[in-house]
């Protein structure tokens, strides 16, 4: 038993080793698989530019499908990059960060290394520097751990367009994007005019215009359930943003809030925001009843008072100066401040005192 046992142990660490050096070869190779994809697709645009050209063709029509073959997978250097030096590239789709998962990767970076390079260019702004395109995660963890250095596999450099999508591909390799990620990248790129338009993004990930659409239209949740879908993207896929994003018709802030805390908490489920939509759009409209008190100062109307029933009240300051309005709120609280709370009710004694 003895010595099954010598063996067994000798055996479990070089097996876990092997397991652990497998998974580190495979996530490296995830490099080589996207930027061959990039390269493709850059070959690909060189050669429909080129078609259309020599052709007379408005470069808006559409040219014939190209034959390109997929360049031959390379390897890549890596190099112990200072960290001062390697700043994050702005095309970079990630866009939210989980501080619980920079100190998880830090526990792990400290207990076992950075198996797993980053991804980095040349800077051209800045000769000697980099830019980050993946792996903000793991330089994060390395900051807060004092480290000065971090691992990455050095590419060529890239178009913003290319750099992008790079990061996209492995981020997506590793079920790390999140559709948040992706609206809060997208509508950047919008708007600064590194996209055209949706057509442009759906063609450039080869994605359906609809996903697109769907996409972005999360960021018209309202700013405070926005704020919720920060701290866990990763629980709002695109469907049950799509069902957040028609529920938010139909219900007000507070309660949509609720319902974004009960989908990171794992109570609904896809198919319970889709029943609870539906009951909602069959339910009557209701009026609140309130009382509404106009608030003028001098000729001007700054907005109105409005008193729930439930004892609510909604002050509307839409039109009134910033300094006014914050003389107002500190009046409010100034007025709650010198209000004394009525005194607590004496207990009554009892007439008969115990002996």
């Amino acid at each position: 038993m003895s010595k099954k046992k010598g063996l067994y142990d000798r055996l479990n660490p070089s097996v876990a080793d092997q397991t652990v050096q497998s998974k580190d070869k495979f996530e490296n190779a995830d490099l080589v698989v996207a930027m061959s994809r990039v390269k493709l697709q850059r070959a690909q645009e060189a050669e429909t530019k080129t078609a259309t050209a020599e052709a007379g063709l408005d470069s808006r029509a559409p040219a014939p499908p190209a034959s390109v073959q997929a360049p031959a997978s390379e390897d890549y250097v890596v190099r112990a990059l200072p960290i001062a030096l390697v700043k994050d590239h702005p095309r970079n789709a990630r866009q939210v960060y989980d501080p619980a998962r920079i100190d998880e990767m830090a526990t792990t970076i400290a207990r076992d290394g950075q198996r797993v390079p980053a991804v980095a260019m040349p800077d051209p702004d800045t000769p000697g520097a980099y830019l980050l395109i993946e792996g903000r995660y793991r330089k994060r963890a390395l900051i807060s751990l004092g480290r000065t250095t971090i691992l990455a596999s050095i590419v060529e450099p890239l178009s913003d367009l290319e750099a992008y999508r790079l990061s996209l591909l492995l981020n997506e390799e590793r079920n790390d994007q999140t559709i948040l990620d992706n609206a809060l990248s997208w509508r950047t790129m919008l708007d600064d005019g590194t996209y055209r338009g949706q057509d442009h993004i759906a063609e450039h990930l080869n994605i359906k215009q609809g996903t697109v659409s769907k996409t972005l239209a999360v960021l018209d949740l309202p700013p405070r359930v926005l704020n919720i879908v920060r701290t866990r993207p990763a629980s709002f896929g695109i469907r049950v943003a799509q069902e957040m994003r028609q529920l938010s018709k139909l219900v007000d802030e507070t309660a949509l809030e609720s319902i974004a805390e009960q989908v990171i908490a794992e109570k609904l489920s896809v198919r319970d925001l889709e029943r609870m939509r539906e009951r909602k759009a069959h339910e009557p409209l209701t009026r609140e009843r309130s009382r509404a008190y106009p608030l003028q100062w001098g000729n001007t109307r700054l907005g109105s008072i409005r008193e729930f029933e439930d004892g609510r009240l909604k002050i509307d300051l839409a039109n009134a100066p910033e300094g006014l309005r914050a003389n107002i709120v500190n009046a409010v609280k100034k007025a709650m401040a010198d209000t004394l709370a009525e005194p607590a009710a004496k207990p009554v004694e009892n007439a008969a005192k115990p002996d």
